[in-house]
């Protein structure tokens, strides 16, 4: 079997130069390519075509997480691992969202790393332990606001007779099926499109539809 071909990129040449040594001890791998920023990294990337790009985030020129974006939108087919001291949750998810399969820190041990690479080369993803509950939290608190924003301003009754206005029910059918009064039902229907800010029954019917209300 083939060993992996590795691009490894940091801009601290003692650091680089050291994990190049550590990694090529194991004969699976094979460093091909490496580079000291960002703009190298995609120009090596391009003509080395590397299965892992191992990249530190923070560098000069051009950081590792535009560089990843770049690497992992185009043709190269390079997986990318973020190998960095940062444990800033933002910047996770900015890698992350840039296309990054594993988010590794530099204190990783040698044999912990090594797994990794294969993981990702297989086609898995990783997170290091250490900064994944910070992200798991960032990830909860945004789902919490994004579910506080879709909250639905209408009452129990208010969604009832906006579900028989979408089915084109006039106000005096609606309370005949709900028992109510007709002026109780146009006020309900006045109250929906205030809070809906609709325009009228068809606009409120579709908003309420969108935002999954009925």
């Amino acid at each position: 079997m083939d060993p992996i071909k590795l691009m490894v990129v940091d801009d601290h040449q003692i650091v680089k130069q050291g994990l190049i040594k550590l990694i090529e001890i194991n004969k699976e791998f094979k460093v091909i390519a490496q580079a000291s920023n960002g703009l190298e990294a995609i120009r090596l990337c391009e003509k080395h075509r590397p299965d892992i790009v191992l990249m530190d985030i923070n560098m000069p020129d051009m950081d590792g997480i535009e560089a990843c974006r770049k690497i992992t939108g185009s043709h190269f087919g390079s997986k990318v691992i973020a190998l960095t001291v940062c444990e800033e949750i933002d910047k996770i998810t900015d890698v992350l969202a840039a296309g990054a399969k594993g988010y590794i820190l530099k204190n990783t041990d040698l044999e912990s790393l090594t797994g990794i690479i294969k993981e990702v080369y297989d086609g898995k993803a990783y997170i290091d332990p250490s900064v994944a509950t910070g992200l798991i939290d960032r990830y909860t608190s945004l789902a919490r606001q994004s579910r506080d924003r879709n909250i639905c301003p209408l009452s129990a009754r208010e969604i009832e007779v906006l579900q028989w206005v979408a089915k084109g029910r006039t106000n005096k059918e609606i309370a005949r099926e709900l028992y109510i009064s007709e002026k109780t039902v146009k006020n309900h229907v006045t109250n929906i499109l205030r809070k809906l800010d609709a325009a009228d029954r068809t606009e409120a019917c579709v908003m309420a539809m969108k935002e999954h209300f009925i």
